[in-house]
């Protein structure tokens, strides 16, 4: 099993293909690493489509204090911030 630094490397790779990075991002969902997935959702660079999959994930995972920290974020994006209220 990938450990949670493996797999949020692999989400942010550049080099990786977009579905392996989408597939990280839930395999960190299955595995409960909602600081990695929280820190996805606010890391600049990383794609928006990314960063949604990753704000979906933490919903599922029901991380209600991963998600009022994004959307009180006001560095984050607006849309991404308006995704992560509950």
């Amino acid at each position: 099993m990938p450990s949670k630094r493996s797999l949020f490397q692999q989400s942010v790779a550049k080099s990786a293909s977009r579905e392996t990075r989408r597939e990280a991002v839930s395999e960190l969902r299955r595995i409960g690493a909602v600081d990695q997935l929280s820190t996805l959702t606010q890391t600049n660079g990383i794609a928006g489509p990314l960063r949604r999959a990753a704000v979906r994930e933490l919903k599922e995972l029901r991380a209600t204090e991963a998600l009022e920290t994004i959307s009180e974020n006001t560095a984050v994006d607006p849309a991404i911030r308006e995704q992560a209220q509950l």
